[in-house]
């Protein structure tokens, strides 16, 4: 099929300045683009709409939905085009069949637990079950995951062979199309490891050209400690490095965004490949579990479940997560019982907790917040998430214009999300772009398209331009906003006008067309050097 996008504002994803012109597509490429563009095939009027690549997710949760789900009208319906999984060190292969139980129920608060047959094992297999959704999707293989493979769950550094075999599983999923590796050094069981460990998977990954992703081990008070972590990972591995949604959590933090973006400043003036991504909201959301400190997790879901009913147990995690450690940042104490807000859970005897913050539903059960929370997550086998007010919006502000930051929704895809989920991109263009006036159009455009690509190492999206993947957004810039809210969070953006995926209509005239023409897209070139 053959068509023009005739007359809109082309912004081509580098940054420069929009131009007049036509963008012609012929089947899933672009065949020409600009002015003197002589339209052909199907000529659709695009006069007074913005013409840009397809919006890049740096940090997606759907998983295990690009299967259940593949429609995603979520990430679709804001003009997201391409994906990336496997976040937090979280992946969902490659995987044993004996860890398969585990693995589902570890991980179903955060990327959920549709009724799926987990049929995979290798990374290439999970590749192949993520075909044909409607956005094109890109995965990472995991540290948790690749450890869980070598040694379990087990709360201690690796023996040489168990460490071979981690580096061996990360190579192995490189070739078979992992984009990158990525760690959540807050979750199980990622967190058990050292900097070392890191370093030595990170020499892995650099000589397979490929990129590390960090869920920072410290967010809060201590994140320039886990920055420089990040940074001397990089250094000694010379391993490419980007930070997971980029952020002060915590009013103990707030205010240190101008040290940090020296920090980063400083990183990149010695050599370093460093970048980031962020979400443009003042609350993160994760699972529930997240709460426990991370002995708790070391020995599996069963064991922790027993341990939930244990009281010299239960103890021990009460005073972890109200007093904090010097080894671990509790979210509890970074944002309070009164600002940690539950947002999905699986049964429905408890839908009634969803949107009311633990304060709330521990006096409405009449015990404490700790007990609420042991209480949902055996109620719920686990599978509960949550919200946390724990960001400063001036802080938010100064991330989101950085020139090494992309935008990202994080968003959780169950229950009664994150706002970010529905609103993130269109945010982005409509308040920080139109209303705030912090970056020009073309520059937001640039950071959710064409710089995201140059992440990734895609050498054919992110960028119109003849010959490209047709992987294109069109949108109102005068009306883009998002209309998804913590109250109702499930609310499409205004502004989204057309997505084409592959050169296929996947959004026309502001509604999904139900064609589905995603598919996996994996590294083209090594990871590219300093931008």
């Amino acid at each position: 099929m053959t068509f023009t996008l005739q007359n809109g504002t082309i912004y081509d994803g580098t940054g420069a300045p929009g131009v007049r012109g036509n963008v012609v597509v012929e089947g899933d490429r672009i065949k020409a683009l600009g002015p003197d563009a002589e339209p052909e095939g199907d000529v659709r009027d695009v006069s007074g709409l913005a013409v840009s690549p397809g919006f890049i997710d740096m940090h997606s949760h759907c998983d295990l939905v690009c299967m259940s789900d593949p429609q995603l009208a979520p990430k679709l319906m804001q003009g997201v085009t391409l994906e990336l999984l496997g976040q937090d060190g979280l992946s969902e292969a490659p995987i044993k069949e004996d860890d398969v139980s585990l693995w589902r129920r570890h991980l179903s608060g955060l990327n959920g637990d549709p009724e799926l047959p987990w049929d995979w094992r290798t990374f290439g297999e999970y590749l192949q079950r993520c075909e044909g959704a409607a956005t094109n999707v890109a995965a990472m293989v995991g540290h948790g995951t690749v450890r869980l493979h070598a040694m379990g769950m087990d709360n201690r550094q690796p023996t040489e062979s168990e460490l071979g075999e981690m580096r061996r599983l990360v190579h192995d999923s490189i070739l078979q199309g992992a984009i990158g590796f990525s760690t959540g050094l807050i979750y199980s069981p990622c967190v058990y490891s050292d900097t070392e460990e890191m370093i030595s998977i990170g020499e892995v990954v650099a000589g397979n050209g490929s990129f590390m992703v960090y869920h920072m081990r410290y967010e809060g008070e201590e994140i320039l400690t886990g920055m420089n972590e990040v940074f001397r990972i990089a250094r000694e591995s010379r391993a490419a490095c980007h930070i997971s949604h980029f952020k002060a959590r915590g009013s103990q933090a707030w205010g240190k965004s101008t040290k940090m973006v020296d920090a980063v400043e400083q990183a990149r003036s010695n050599g370093l490949d460093i970048t980031a991504d962020q979400y443009p909201y003042t609350a993160g959301s994760t699972m529930l579990a997240a709460l426990l400190p991370p002995w708790a997790h070391a020995e599996g879901i069963r064991t922790l479940n027993r341990w939930l009913r244990d009281e010299l147990k239960k103890d021990q995690m009460r005073r972890d997560m109200v007093n904090g450690r010097d080894d671990w940042e509790s979210n509890v104490v970074a944002t309070g019982w009164e600002n940690i807000r539950i947002s999905g859970v699986k049964t429905e005897k408890n839908a009634w907790v969803v949107g009311k913050s633990l304060e709330e539903i521990a006096r409405d059960w009449g015990i404490e917040p700790f007990e609420a929370v042991v209480r949902l997550l055996l109620d719920e086998d686990h599978e509960v998430s949550m919200i946390l007010f724990a960001m400063d919006e001036g802080d938010v502000e100064r991330l989101i214009v950085q020139p090494w930051l992309m935008h990202c929704s994080d968003g959780l895809m169950g229950g009664t999300p994150h706002p970010r989920t529905y609103g993130t991109f269109p945010r982005v263009l409509g308040h920080y772009v139109r209303k705030r006036e912090l970056m020009p159009l073309e520059q937001a455009i640039y950071k959710m398209t064409g710089l995201s690509a140059w992440r990734l190492g895609l050498t054919d999206r992110g960028v119109l331009k003849p010959g490209n993947a047709a992987d294109i957004t069109v949108f109102n810039p005068d009306t883009v906003i998002d209309r998804s809210t913590y109250d109702d969070p499930t609310v499409h953006p205004l502004g989204i006008e057309h997505v084409i995926v592959n050169g296929v209509d996947a959004v026309r005239d502001g509604s999904a067309t139900g064609d589905f023409a995603g598919t996996v897209v994996t590294r083209e070139v090594a990871a590219p050097g300093t931008r």
